[in-house]
């Protein structure tokens, strides 16, 4: 009997254990100023988040916030002010601050969200650490968009002739400049407002992947879609720890989160875009929204006219003390590398 007794008191013993260990799990505060059915929240971070926490066995517990703290551009600071355990951005609402992180952002980088994600994480991981652009923050993930597309409120644009003198709006820094270059005038606005400024010929179009357009209601003031093959533009977003929070998890959580971040992260997001910009498009289908691609001469045009924007950034690597060449083709190695389109294993 002595044995049996001995196991009941340590099973009662176990299982009065539980509430206090419970109690021990620890929250990590999201910061989020996207609505909670947003593709990034609800496809990318809601997923990667819950995969920790089962990861852990529920020592983990996220909480992703439901009212910003801040506008877009603020996010950063206010991770390193410690609003928030976790923060995400766009690199391109801080102009000027993560310009070497921003290499996917350049034009014609990435042919797809898998590809330019992957190729974001990857050229960050390997050259990242000497870059000093995130100094108080643990980065966990970089992803990028899905190919944008002009979206135009009025017209076609069939040639690059068609962007002359057209008003688009636009969401980050290099998208301003490749707008400007291009021979249209770039204006920024919150994708909260774009419809109303299409609707009230203060904007001609917009760039914006089509999962985009759909979300944030754009679709009924548009007429025609213009994709650009090869990518035009993206924008890299990170997702980073505050330092002191990410130091204040054990190995094993640590562990946890870079199973799931990283390449993990990248390849959610790919999966996350795609799927966006395929409802997107049904949406702008059943719209009756004309879609035009830009012609193989005008894309080898684009190329040569944004030439620039590349040349620029590599001097600024320069400035830094940073290889911008090794760099810019460690990136286009990893784009090519992860392309969706790639054939594979197919008998010719």
């Amino acid at each position: 009997m002595k044995p049996f007794a001995t196991l009941a008191f340590a099973a009662a013993l176990a299982s009065s254990a539980f509430p206090a260990l419970a109690q021990e799990a620890k929250t990590i505060r999201v910061g989020s100023w996207l609505p909670a059915h947003h593709l990034i929240v609800a496809g990318i971070l809601e997923p990667w988040a819950a995969a920790i926490e089962e990861e852990t066995a529920g020592s983990l517990k996220f909480e992703i916030m439901t009212s910003p703290l801040g506008p877009p551009p603020a996010q950063f600071d206010l991770l390193l002010d410690q609003a928030f355990d976790v923060g995400y951005g766009v690199s391109g609402h801080n102009a000027g601050r993560f310009t070497m992180t921003q290499v996917m952002d350049l034009p014609f980088m990435s042919p797809d969200p898998w590809a330019g994600s992957a190729a974001s994480w990857l050229t960050y991981q390997k050259f990242g650490a000497d870059y000093g652009e995130h100094q108080g923050a643990h980065v966990v993930g970089l992803f990028t968009h899905s190919n944008p597309n002009i979206n135009m409120a009025k017209g076609r644009v069939e040639t690059l002739t068609d962007l002359q003198g057209k008003t688009i709006r636009v969401g980050g820094n290099v998208t301003g400049r490749i707008m400007s270059e291009l021979g249209a005038s770039p204006v920024q606005l919150p994708p909260t407002e774009a419809q109303t400024a299409m609707s009230r010929g203060v904007a001609d179009g917009i760039t914006f992947p089509s999962e985009s357009i759909d979300f944030f209601g754009i679709t009924p003031v548009i007429s025609s879609i213009t994709r650009v093959p090869g990518g035009l533009y993206t924008d890299t977003f990170w997702v980073a720890f505050n330092q002191d929070s990410w130091d204040g998890l054990s190995e094993v959580e640590r562990a946890a989160v870079d199973k799931h971040s990283g390449m993990a992260l990248a390849m959610l997001s790919g999966f996350a875009w795609s799927n966006g910009d395929k409802y997107g498009e049904e949406k702008l289908n059943e719209n009756g929204v004309e879609f035009v691609t830009l012609s193989d001469e005008d894309v080898a045009t684009a190329r040569d006219t944004l030439k620039p924007l590349e040349t620029e950034w590599l001097a600024q690597a320069s400035d830094k003390g940073f290889d911008g060449e090794a760099i810019l083709q460690y990136a286009r190695d990893m784009a090519e590398n992860y392309r969706a389109d790639r054939e594979v294993n197919v008998v010719k």
